[in-house]
């Protein structure tokens, strides 16, 4: 994409150029962070760096900010100067090739995601269907543009392409960035997961006396629940512990990814 810019005076190509780049480091720290993310809890990060998903999450949308402010700017200019556009052969092959590599990829990470959930998987889907929609938008109007360069309302074209293709990345970079803020305030999870808690809870309601609160949050890939549950105080600690048992695999099975802990509680006095 550097040399197909270099060879053009697109503001289109050159544009592409600088997405091309955040796109590069956004892939990469993606990469880096899935195999942090992988490693096993230690003394220090009891619950594991899940959360630095997130974090990876609402980086790349504030460079696909960046990105779009600097497009908007020279498109502005561009559209108060406009000029015919030379040498775009080369970027019209490369759009349509980035937008079959970026449309398959999207399919793989959103099939990913849908399997177990994760902010890092989700960004990625958002951020490769924006991408190829984007390569798909530019290739196309450079195509039109190269038909008609003898006529000068198609010189409007490229700078005209570069907006619209600016409002895909503030739309996948609001996307990414209000999904990932949610769960580095330690958000509940969605309430249909909530729900299927309680569904488990009622379906053994002769293995406890009471509930007094369920506790939710999500770190990365993985689901923290805490179950606050008060047993008849006659029984034996181990039955207590084999009906723990029971309702934590019966709460892991319905969500997967989750970890589950039941803590045995009584009513506080007032």
């Amino acid at each position: 994409m550097g040399t197909a810019a270099y060879l053009s005076n697109s503001l289109t190509i050159l544009s592409d150029l600088l997405k091309e780049s955040a796109d590069l480091l956004s892939v990469l720290a993606a990469f880096l962070t899935i195999r942090a993310v992988r490693r096993s809890p230690d003394h220090r990060f009891a619950y594991g760096i899940g959360k630095l998903e997130n974090l990876v999450s609402l980086s790349i949308g504030m460079l696909m900010l960046i990105s779009a402010l600097w497009i908007t700017w020279h498109s502005a200019h561009h559209l108060a100067s406009p000029q015919m556009t030379k040498g775009t052969i080369p970027g019209i092959c490369i759009f349509f090739t980035y937008t079959i590599i970026g449309y398959r990829i999207y399919l793989q990470a959103h099939h990913v995601s849908q399997k177990q959930p994760s902010a890092i998987m989700e960004s990625q889907a958002r951020l490769w269907f924006s991408k190829a929609s984007f390569d798909a938008l530019m290739g196309s109007s450079l195509l039109l543009a190269y038909f008609f360069r003898d006529q000068s309302w198609s010189w409007y074209l490229d700078p005209l392409a570069s907006l619209v293709g600016v409002l895909f990345m503030l739309h996948a970079a609001w996307a990414m960035t209000s999904s990932s803020v949610n769960d580095l305030l330690d958000a509940t999870i969605e309430e249909t997961t909530q729900l299927r808690i309680l569904r488990q809870l009622v379906q053994h309601l002769d293995d406890y006396d009471r509930l007094h609160k369920i506790r939710t949050r999500r770190s990365g890939p993985r689901i923290y629940v805490e179950v606050f549950l008060e047993f008849d105080p006659l029984l034996l600690m181990g039955e207590v512990q084999r009906r723990i048992t029971h309702l934590e695999q019966a709460i892991d099975k319905i969500i997967p990814g989750s970890d589950v802990s039941i803590i045995p509680s009584i009513q506080k006095p007032k």
